[in-house]
């Protein structure tokens, strides 16, 4: 895990969602442990801390991912868990990404069009299989919030009216962090076709290596 945080370029935007300890604990129990059990060490540590206010982060380097649960007040890790996603990884290069969103009718496909217009055809986006219903209700509630801090979300209405109409359909997501913006698209389970996309930006500075979530 300490080698996946040292390649991490420091400048490199962190995404930190602000639960309390007992609604994180919830939320993994009941949406992600059964498909990634690593998530057992993340939570098993919080189980007394109630409703104490915690911030999930991720870091990532290549196909490792660490995820964290600090302490929201002291920043002090609470619990850590590593994964190593190269052996199940899908992705999506970015010329065919950009065949698809050319495509799109989706409110947002013209804005992130635009963003990712001069990335090279060959860099590669890591897909992660979802939830279609799941994934909506997170970034529903998540980026109505960043919305009252000035951050602009296009696409979010059709983006989760389409994903919440697709109920236990499995997703592929995959999310390109900018300059000044955040490109999130879900694919379908072949990866040929964009069932949504958000166009994401106005962030906030962010504070030390903290950024609004995705």
């Amino acid at each position: 895990m300490e080698s996946v945080m040292a390649r991490a370029q420091k400048d490199e935007k962190v995404l930190a969602n602000r639960f309390s300890a007992a609604e994180f604990v919830t939320m993994v129990r009941s949406k992600y442990l059964a498909r990634e059990p690593n998530l057992r060490e993340l939570i098993e540590p919080l189980g007394s801390l109630g409703s104490a206010p915690v911030l999930f982060c991720q870091v990532e380097s290549g196909e490792e991912v660490v995820s964290l649960v600090l302490d929201e007040h002291e920043h002090e890790v609470l619990a850590v868990t590593y994964l190593d996603r190269s052996r199940t990884a899908r992705t999506i290069s970015v010329g065919d990404l950009r065949g698809l969103l050319r495509a799109s009718t989706l409110p947002a496909a013209g804005r992130a069009l635009s963003a990712i217009e001069a990335l090279p055809d060959d860099r590669l986006l890591r897909l992660g299989e979802t939830e279609a219903s799941s994934i909506a209700r997170t970034l529903w509630t998540k980026y109505n919030l960043a919305r009252e801090k000035g951050v602009v979300v296009v696409g979010l209405e059709q983006f989760t009216k389409d994903l919440s109409d697709a109920g236990s359909m499995d997703v592929l997501l995959g999310s390109i962090w900018l300059q000044d913006s955040l490109v999130t698209a879900a694919l379908g389970a072949t990866a040929r076709q964009i069932v949504g996309v958000l166009f994401i930006t106005g962030f906030l500075p962010p504070a030390g290596r903290t950024s609004p979530a995705r």
